[in-house]
Order: structure tokens, then sequence, then C-alpha cells
């Protein structure tokens, strides 16, 4: 086993949330433990801590901004637990820390637990809680600025940026290159659900290439693809430093899809339940924290540390802020006010009285990733599995979430499973979780 590098940090602000921890395990001196506000705040005991001393992995992405906080305003040190974030230069060395063993947990892909489980790994691999909503753009190149293509947010409809689109991509002789993260993230799922509901076949009519989130911005810089879709905040610092523009956000695509999970492996938590349990308390407190608009700025501050994204502060801050710049090469400002662009924690839902959480592991969400897996032919199963309440139960286990959410007073839903409007989806197609055949059998454009 690597040897790990504790990461000396300090705090920058107090965090001001309604419940501290108290467990057995041996209190890390790291980090921010705020002893008038723990004094006033009612205990949280999971037992005593099987281990205390946790290496995790993240990816210098936003994303990892409730793991790095809980790390530097000191929420894993009042829950008993020392920690060393582990940045990794890509998702296969995050997939590779987690099977090996190497990592604890870790900032994942909302797919990667489920390929572990269903690829050639066969490896029990789990999310534990999502981390966030949204948090992702498609970037174009000034290649298809000089074709006439402009954001979204400047065509009528859909379908005329569609249409506008589509004979772009077409006159191109061999198939123009999109990069994503990888295969296993929400990206490369709603890229090619935007492309198909464009008409254009992402099986033939492009080239899907996998390139680190940081490295993105250098490689549509030296001609290397015309589109990427990555989460921030490498798609603002290309918008910003001139070399791409913003076709459309994530979340216009689909309203309230899933993006990081907190991921690990089921041997672990088996081996480690209180442990697993006061990982995810500190990481929802940090989730709380996040969601603040009046945090926002101090979290743009400290994950642009080297150490963390490595990046000026001014290309993190549009995401968090919701100051979204679509840019262009016309001289013309493109700011969209988008307050939701990043959610950590709060309520997506348009019935204030009906629970929907952030980082609940909705098993719908579950189920809607599975139709597309099948749909683009990534896993074996070309039909839809009879056994797949069984499947997404192993992948998306509830037990330690419910439990962390029942002690922490945080509303849960009485239902894993949720019907997404038409409304949610660009191209207005309902997915009701009651009937996945129906819905991946309606798809024209598949593997």
């Amino acid at each position: 086993m690597k040897r790990r590098h504790f990461l000396k940090y300090t705090s920058l602000a107090s965090t001001g949330l309604a419940f501290a921890a108290c467990n057995s395990g041996n209190l890390s001196t790291s980090g921010k433990n705020n002893s008038s506000e723990s004094s006033s705040v009612s205990e949280v005991d999971f037992g005593k801590l099987e281990k205390t001393y946790l290496n995790l992995g993240i990816i210098p992405i936003t994303e990892s901004a409730p793991l790095v906080i809980a790390q530097e305003l000191g929420f894993f040190a009042r829950y008993g637990l020392n920690v060393s974030l582990s940045k990794q230069e890509n998702w296969q060395q995050i997939q590779d820390g987690l099977l090996d063993y190497q990592l604890d947990a870790a900032q994942a892909l909302y797919g990667m637990p489920m390929m572990a489980q269903l690829g050639s790994e066969s490896a029990p691999m789990v999310a534990l809680m999502v981390l966030n909503l949204h948090g992702s753009s498609i970037t174009l190149s000034p290649k298809a600025w000089d074709a006439g293509i402009r954001p979204a947010i400047e065509y009528f409809t859909f379908q005329e940026f569609a249409d506008s689109y589509r004979q772009y991509v077409r006159k191109f002789e061999e198939p123009p290159i999109f990069a994503t993260e990888s295969n296993a993230s929400m990206d490369y799922y709603i890229s090619r659900y935007w492309l198909a509901a464009m008409g254009i076949n992402p099986e033939s009519e492009v080239e899907f290439m996998e390139i680190a989130p940081s490295q993105m911005i250098y490689k549509i810089q030296a001609g290397v693809m015309d589109a990427y879709s990555s989460s921030e905040p490498w798609n603002q610092q290309t918008v910003l430093q001139g070399n791409g523009f913003i076709a459309n956000t994530s979340q216009n695509i689909w309203t309230g899809h899933p993006g990081n999970v907190l991921a690990t492996m089921q041997a672990w938590v088996d081996e480690h339940p209180a442990t697993a349990r006061a990982l995810v308390a500190a990481i929802l407190e940090a989730c709380q924290f996040c969601e603040q608009a009046k945090n926002r700025r101090e979290i743009a501050q400290i994950i642009a540390q080297s150490r963390y994204l490595d990046t000026d502060q001014d290309y993190i801050e549009p995401a968090l802020l919701g100051n979204y710049s679509y840019g262009g090469f016309d001289n013309q400002e493109r700011l969209e006010t988008i307050p939701n662009f990043y959610q950590f924690y709060g309520d997506n839902s348009d019935d204030p009285e009906k629970p929907n959480p952030v980082n609940y592991p909705w098993r719908s969400h579950g189920m809607w990733l599975l139709t597309q897996m099948i749909r683009w032919g990534q896993i074996e199963q070309q039909d839809y599995p009879k056994d797949a309440d069984e499947i997404l139960e192993k992948i998306y286990p509830l037990d330690v979430y419910t439990e962390v959410a029942e002690t922490l007073k945080i509303e849960l839903p009485s239902d894993p499973m949720k019907v997404e409007p038409a409304t949610v989806f660009i191209d207005q197609r309902q997915f009701d979780p009651s009937d996945p055949i129906a819905y991946l059998n309606n798809f024209e454009i598949q593997a």
C-alpha cells in the first residue's frame, strides 16, 4: 500500500451548522472543531469507529467541494475522522484505487459503481450518497462558431438549434471528436442523450474520446476535439480564455440529474459500518455548507488551491455563484443567472411540500442510468433485466444514508422511485420508473 500523505490545512470560516458529532474514535486535531458550537448542539454517535485514518480520492473539479470543505473546515475531525485527500489525475485512477482498496472511499462518477458491478470487473462497488446535482456543460470549439453555431439560449426553440447543429456535424468528412471525462460519467450519457434528441446518432456520427477534465482546455485549444462535456471549472476557463463557447448546460438537458457520488466497496462498508456512517454524516454537513449562497465565494477560494483544483478562483466562481458565461467570439457578453447550476443539498422539487433531497441515492436515477447503458450497449445485458430491483439495491444501498439522515433529522422520501416528468428533459420525454422497458423501447436511436 502506498504511504499516505496527510495534508496540513487551516480553517477559513466558521460553519455555523445545526449539529455536530461526538464519536468514540480519536478526534483529529486537524481542521476546525468549534467547542462553543459543539456545546450547544445535540451529539451524534454512530458507535466506536472501526477506522479513523482514511484515504479519500478526489478529482480536480468543482464536485470535489464537499470532500474538500469537510477536510478544510473540520467536519471530518468532528466525527473522529483523520482524513487524507488524495488527488488523482483521472477517473481510472479513482476506480483502480477503490478496487484495490488503496482508497477507503472516493468522489466518483455516478455510473462508476454500476459499471464496476455489471461490467467485466464484476466488483461490488457501491454509491453511499450523491454529492451534487448538475454542474456540467457542453463546450464547442471556435470552428463551430465560425460555422454559424451559437449557444442554445440564442435560438427560439431546441429544434431550431438541433437543425443547425445536425447540419454542422454532417458536413465533416470524418466524425468530429466529442470528449467526455469518462464513459461512466453523467456527461457521457447526457451528451449522448442530447445528440440523439437532435437526430444525431452518437454511435456513428461523432467519435467519443475520454480526456481528464483538467486537460480539456488544452486539447480543444490544440484542435484535438470539436466539442467536450465536462464538469466545472473547465468549461468556464475555456470560455474566459477565449478558446471555446458553451452550447448548453447539462441541467437544460435533464434538470435534476445527479452528478458525482461518494463511492466505496461493499466489503469496506461491511468491515467499517460505524466509520461509513460517520463519513457520510461529515460529508452531508459539508454539503449543507456548500449549498448556502453566502459560502460560495469562500468555497471557490478554498478549492482553487494548488492541492485541489490548482486554478484561478475567477474560473470557479461563475458556476458556484450562478453568474454563468456562455461566451462567444463577437465581443458580446452572454451572462446567464443560473442559481442552481450546482446543488449540493437543496430541494430541487417544484412542490415545496415534497422532499427531494439532492444527496439521496434515488433508485429511479439508477434505473434511468441502467436504461442508457443498455441503450448504448455498454453492458452485456441487451434487454432490461428482470432482477433490476435487486441489482440497483446492491449498487445504491440505502441503509447507510437512511440511518445517517434519520439521525441528523434530514427528511427522507417515502419512495426511492420517482417519476421524472417530461418537462425536465430537453426532448420532453417522461421517465416513469414503473415501466423502464417501455421507456427504453421508445428511443429510435440506439446502439
